[in-house]
């Protein structure tokens, strides 16, 4: 059955091998009527929420240019399903995530405004995989108990990141020797004593801002896995090499990646994810894994799709979105 499809992305120059030029071009081959609309346009005229779009006439490319948005303020409403692929500006904040909350009260979500808000953050993990494939983790505002923490145990290393940040932004590796330890912390946790020194908390405020912190997993470097879920169904991603000499290893940064295999234990592991996933409200997501341990989950714009194209010069966007509005139908979010 073909369905009006309606796919937020933020608009950009060019198209790149990604989500935003994957998804629409997979649903528009699959004879659908597909639309993008830039996400940062919504808005609510006279209670219709609104946005600027334009209709996907032919499958998009890499290189190819950002399309017009012929269509200026008219009606996010008209489709019978909204995919978001691109998150909020952070000079929006709440007023898009409650445009998206609003419009997801009158079209249903691949992933739902609630889950993309609440969900796609390392500050509610917990919520999403059981505690026993988390690595210890801890989210907090408290320099002092980090720094004991990290002090206690000379054995141990630890993941710094923001709790809402990605493609490898701010994200450090401490320990006990580490003579950047204290600065390191320091600053992810807002550089609150530096501040309050320099300035005074009654000139400035609060100082402080949370960080996510995670026992660093020795396997990491060597079983690091993007899984891409559609539907509760594992069906691409890759297998990710950290550099010799970063801890990082993010593809957008420049890390190498080879083909996606899954042993059966994994295999197993992420269908029941994707299960819990679904219960949440999220059909489409991309995790990071070091069986048996899930390092994120990533909601909005997961590259995955195209990283196995690239390895393997397969395109399983079809697969993808055939498996994601087959879910839906079964759960009851599409006709």
């Amino acid at each position: 059955m073909p369905y009006k499809i309606l796919v937020l992305v933020s608009e950009a120059s060019k198209f790149e091998l990604d989500n935003h030029s994957i998804i629409p071009s997979a649903l528009h081959r699959e004879g659908h009527e597909v639309h993008i609309g830039d996400i940062d346009t919504l808005g609510v005229h006279d209670s219709l929420v609104v946005c600027d779009r334009m209709k996907v006439t032919d499958e998009l490319t890499s290189g190819g240019d950002f399309p017009t948005l012929s269509e200026s303020g008219v009606s996010a409403e008209e489709f019978d399903l909204v995919w978001v692929l691109a998150g909020t500006h952070p000079e929006a904040g709440n007023d898009s995530f409650q445009l998206l909350w609003l419009l997801n009260q009158r079209v249903p979500f691949v992933n739902d405004a609630s889950a993309l808000f609440f969900l796609n953050t390392k500050t509610n993990l917990v919520a999403i995989v059981p505690g026993e494939h988390l690595p210890e983790s801890y989210v907090t505002n408290d320099y002092d108990f980090l720094n004991n923490l990290v002090e206690s145990d000379p054995d141990r290393s630890w993941v710094v990141k923001p709790t809402a940040d990605g493609c490898g932004a701010d994200v450090f590796v401490v320990n006990r020797t580490d003579r950047n330890r204290s600065a390191l912390l320091g600053s992810a946790t807002g550089n609150a004593a530096s501040r309050y020194g320099r300035y005074g908390r009654d000139i400035i405020g609060m100082a402080k801002r949370h960080t996510a912190v995670q026992e660093y997993i020795p396997n990491v470097r060597d079983n690091e896995k993007r899984v891409i879920i559609a539907g509760g169904e594992p069906v691409s991603g890759f297998l990710r090499f950290h550099p010799e000499h970063d801890h990082r290893s993010n593809a957008t940064l420049g890390a190498r990646f080879e083909k996606l295999e899954l042993s059966a234990d994994e295999d197993q592991f992420v269908r029941a994810l994707g299960k819990r996933l679904m219960d949440l409200g999220v059909f489409y997501s991309g995790i990071d894994m070091a069986y048996p341990y899930v390092i994120e989950v990533n909601m909005v714009n997961p590259g995955g799709l195209s990283y196995h194209q690239l390895a393997t010069g397969e395109d399983r966007s079809s697969e993808a979105v055939n498996t994601v509005l087959a879910a839906l139908r079964t759960a009851g979010k599409l006709s």
